[in-house]
């Protein structure tokens, strides 16, 4: 699931979208389903950046310093999960500065194998970033 909350409207419930997005107001959480054979491996969170000219099928929009505060949360979102009720911070992973071209890995951690986990992309800058999250390989 891809669920936006807003602290302007803070009881509105999107529910699942297919654009991650990032705004002064707007931060997006992003659910995961991690397999129960992952069991006793490594994951990462990563967060691919491409260069438009480079993708297939997707497209954003992208603005201000690239300042983006990652976070993993107590628990997933839901189809009501809105800024008032959504999951508290489980971590914070800190600020990156992110610019199109490049890869971050966000963390590193033991798999939460056979979980659904929530992570957060909030504005922590002047950043206001749009995309369509694609199914196609990164390029």
């Amino acid at each position: 699931m891809i669920v936006p909350i807003d602290s302007s409207a803070p009881n509105k419930a999107e529910g699942t979208q297919y654009n991650g997005t990032v705004t002064s107001t707007v931060s997006t959480i992003f659910n995961f389903d991690i397999p129960a054979s992952d069991k006793g491996k490594k994951c990462s969170l990563v967060f691919l950046f491409p260069k438009k000219e480079d993708l297939e099928t997707s497209s954003y929009s992208f603005s201000g310093d690239g300042k983006l505060d990652f976070a993993s949360l107590e628990k997933p979102a839901t189809q009501g999960t809105t800024y008032s009720n959504a999951p508290a911070v489980k971590e914070d992973y800190g600020v990156f500065t992110v610019s199109p071209g490049n890869s971050y890995t966000i963390a590193t951690f033991d798999c939460p194998a056979g979980q659904a986990v929530g992570y957060k992309i909030s504005n922590a800058g002047s950043t206001e970033l749009n995309f369509f999250q694609d199914y196609n390989p990164s390029p």
